[in-house]
Protein backbone atom coordinates (compact mmCIF):
# COMPACT_ATOMS: atom_id res chain seq x y z
CA UNK A 1 0.00 0.00 0.00
CA UNK A 2 2.62 2.21 0.75
CA UNK A 3 4.28 1.86 -2.73
CA UNK A 4 1.03 2.30 -4.20
CA UNK A 5 0.42 5.77 -2.46
CA UNK A 6 4.40 6.88 -2.98
CA UNK A 7 4.07 6.26 -6.84
CA UNK A 8 0.65 7.76 -6.88
CA UNK A 9 1.69 11.54 -5.73
CA UNK A 10 5.14 10.82 -7.46
CA UNK A 11 3.49 10.19 -10.58
CA UNK A 12 0.40 12.54 -10.05
CA UNK A 13 2.69 15.59 -9.43
CA UNK A 14 4.64 14.72 -12.72
CA UNK A 15 1.20 15.17 -14.89
CA UNK A 16 0.14 18.15 -13.27
CA UNK A 17 3.45 20.07 -14.17
CA UNK A 18 4.21 18.09 -17.44
CA UNK A 19 0.37 18.95 -18.64
CA UNK A 20 1.20 22.55 -17.76
CA UNK A 21 4.32 22.69 -19.85
CA UNK A 22 3.16 20.48 -22.75
CA UNK A 23 -0.30 22.44 -22.90
CA UNK A 24 0.15 25.58 -20.98
CA UNK A 25 4.03 26.46 -22.77
CA UNK A 26 5.04 24.15 -25.38
CA UNK A 27 1.48 24.02 -27.31
CA UNK A 28 0.36 27.37 -26.19
CA UNK A 29 0.19 28.62 -29.65
CA UNK A 30 -0.92 25.88 -31.07
CA UNK A 31 -4.24 26.16 -29.05
CA UNK A 32 -4.48 29.84 -29.41
CA UNK A 33 -4.54 28.88 -33.63
CA UNK A 34 -8.43 27.86 -33.16
CA UNK A 35 -9.81 29.81 -30.08
CA UNK A 36 -12.95 28.54 -30.97
CA UNK A 37 -12.73 25.10 -30.01
CA UNK A 38 -11.74 25.97 -26.43
CA UNK A 39 -13.32 27.30 -23.42
CA UNK A 40 -12.41 30.76 -22.06
CA UNK A 41 -9.91 30.86 -19.44
CA UNK A 42 -12.51 31.86 -17.35
CA UNK A 43 -14.39 29.02 -18.34
CA UNK A 44 -11.30 26.69 -17.95
CA UNK A 45 -10.36 27.93 -14.62
CA UNK A 46 -13.87 27.32 -12.92
CA UNK A 47 -13.63 23.54 -14.31
CA UNK A 48 -10.57 23.27 -13.04
CA UNK A 49 -11.80 20.65 -10.91
CA UNK A 50 -12.35 18.50 -13.67
CA UNK A 51 -8.68 18.18 -14.64
CA UNK A 52 -7.56 17.22 -11.28
CA UNK A 53 -10.16 14.49 -10.69
CA UNK A 54 -9.14 13.34 -14.00
CA UNK A 55 -5.81 13.38 -13.94
CA UNK A 56 -5.78 11.60 -10.43
CA UNK A 57 -8.44 8.72 -12.35
CA UNK A 58 -5.63 8.30 -15.03
CA UNK A 59 -2.59 7.98 -12.28
CA UNK A 60 -4.96 6.07 -10.08
CA UNK A 61 -5.76 3.19 -13.34
CA UNK A 62 -1.74 3.28 -14.75
CA UNK A 63 -0.20 2.78 -11.16
CA UNK A 64 -3.28 -0.09 -10.38
CA UNK A 65 -2.55 -1.94 -13.58
CA UNK A 66 1.15 -1.90 -13.15
CA UNK A 67 0.57 -3.06 -9.40
CA UNK A 68 -1.49 -5.87 -10.93
CA UNK A 69 0.22 -7.36 -13.50
CA UNK A 70 3.17 -5.65 -13.82
CA UNK A 71 4.99 -5.14 -10.66
CA UNK A 72 7.60 -7.68 -10.82
CA UNK A 73 9.32 -6.18 -13.96
CA UNK A 74 11.13 -2.75 -12.57
CA UNK A 75 11.26 -0.23 -14.77
CA UNK A 76 11.11 -1.68 -18.26
CA UNK A 77 8.11 -3.04 -17.48
CA UNK A 78 6.63 0.16 -16.47
CA UNK A 79 8.19 1.90 -19.54
CA UNK A 80 6.08 -0.83 -21.33
CA UNK A 81 2.82 -0.14 -19.84
CA UNK A 82 3.12 3.17 -20.64
CA UNK A 83 3.96 2.81 -24.13
CA UNK A 84 0.60 0.77 -24.18
CA UNK A 85 -1.31 2.84 -23.10
CA UNK A 86 -0.18 5.66 -24.99
CA UNK A 87 -0.88 3.38 -27.71
CA UNK A 88 -4.08 3.18 -26.89
CA UNK A 89 -4.28 6.89 -26.12
CA UNK A 90 -3.13 8.15 -29.93
CA UNK A 91 -6.00 5.68 -31.32
CA UNK A 92 -8.35 7.76 -29.41
CA UNK A 93 -7.02 10.84 -30.21
CA UNK A 94 -6.74 9.76 -34.15
CA UNK A 95 -10.62 9.26 -33.71
CA UNK A 96 -11.40 12.45 -32.19
CA UNK A 97 -9.31 13.89 -35.15
CA UNK A 98 -11.47 12.76 -37.31
CA UNK A 99 -15.14 13.95 -35.93
CA UNK A 100 -13.34 17.25 -34.89
CA UNK A 101 -11.62 19.96 -36.41
CA UNK A 102 -8.68 19.87 -34.23
CA UNK A 103 -5.44 20.78 -36.14
CA UNK A 104 -3.55 17.68 -37.16
CA UNK A 105 -0.57 19.26 -35.58
CA UNK A 106 -1.72 19.27 -31.95
CA UNK A 107 -2.46 15.61 -32.80
CA UNK A 108 0.52 14.70 -33.75
CA UNK A 109 2.39 16.97 -30.80
CA UNK A 110 -0.54 15.71 -28.13
CA UNK A 111 0.90 12.29 -28.84
CA UNK A 112 4.55 12.50 -29.35
CA UNK A 113 3.87 14.43 -25.91
CA UNK A 114 1.61 11.73 -24.57
CA UNK A 115 4.55 9.17 -25.32
CA UNK A 116 6.91 10.97 -23.60
CA UNK A 117 4.84 11.44 -20.54
CA UNK A 118 4.05 7.39 -20.30
CA UNK A 119 7.20 6.88 -21.04
CA UNK A 120 8.27 8.65 -17.84
CA UNK A 121 5.21 8.08 -15.93
CA UNK A 122 6.00 3.79 -16.66
CA UNK A 123 9.51 4.27 -15.16
CA UNK A 124 8.26 6.24 -11.89
CA UNK A 125 5.94 3.76 -11.11
CA UNK A 126 8.75 0.37 -11.86
CA UNK A 127 11.45 2.64 -10.12
CA UNK A 128 9.14 2.88 -7.09
CA UNK A 129 7.72 -0.93 -7.66
CA UNK A 130 11.42 -2.05 -8.50
CA UNK A 131 11.77 -5.64 -7.55
CA UNK A 132 12.93 -6.70 -4.35
CA UNK A 133 16.48 -7.77 -4.17
CA UNK A 134 17.59 -11.30 -2.83
CA UNK A 135 18.56 -11.28 0.94
CA UNK A 136 21.71 -12.65 1.69
CA UNK A 137 22.10 -14.86 3.29
CA UNK A 138 18.91 -16.16 1.21
CA UNK A 139 15.71 -17.22 3.42
CA UNK A 140 13.94 -19.82 3.86
CA UNK A 141 11.89 -20.99 1.24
Amino acid sequence: MKRFVVAFLAVYIFIFFWGWLLNGVLLKDIYAQTPNLWRSQTEMMGLFHWIIIGQALVVFAFVMIYASGFAGGGVIAGIRLGILLEIAAIGMRMGIYAIQPFPGKLIVYGSVGGLIEMIIVGAIVGAIYKPGTPSFPPGPS
